[in-house]
């Protein structure tokens, strides 16, 4: 069993409460795609955890390949580095994020937080971060500003 699959599957089930729970004191126009999002979120998170349980019942039988495959692999070789400290750090990055949306704006603490995590994780080339940060940002203004109406904070409060 995974534990960190199971962690984020709990997590997520939590996000999306958060999510339903906030999303039902919208308008009702509003509150349609956020509701659906959650329980998408949910249905998966749901899933993960209930995969990750079935997993851990069927026991020690669905292990074996992996001992074989890593009995095959040569005993000099490094672990696989633990990235908690990752984790950790995009955790608070996150809560920093929701907590200066309001003085930065959306688009400038987005901007701030995908650039700050992505350089933490490396995981992708700057130039497709640019190119996804960009029209992630385009697109949730587009549909939370334009289409639903929300009053989303987009420039710095100094401005």
């Amino acid at each position: 069993m995974n534990v960190s699959r199971l962690l984020l599957g709990v997590f997520g089930l939590v996000v999306a409460g958060v999510f339903f729970l906030d999303a039902s004191q919208y308008p009702r126009a509003a509150a349609e795609m956020p509701m659906i999002y959650a329980v998408a979120v949910a249905l998966m998170s749901l899933a993960m955890v209930a995969s990750e349980l079935r997993l851990r019942r069927q026991g020690p039988a669905l292990r074996e390949p992996a001992t074989e495959a890593s009995a095959m692999a040569p005993d000099d070789a490094p672990p696989p580095p633990r990235r908690w400290m990752a984790v950790a750090v995009i955790f608070l990055l996150a809560v920093g994020y929701v907590a200066m949306m309001t003085t930065l704006g959306y688009v400038l603490a987005t901007a701030l937080f995908l650039a700050l995590s992505l350089s933490i994780l490396r995981t992708v080339k700057w130039t497709f971060a640019v190119i996804a940060g960009a029209l992630l940002i385009a697109m949730v203004c587009l549909v939370f500003v334009q289409f639903l109406g929300l009053p989303i904070p987009l420039l710095p409060s100094f401005l």
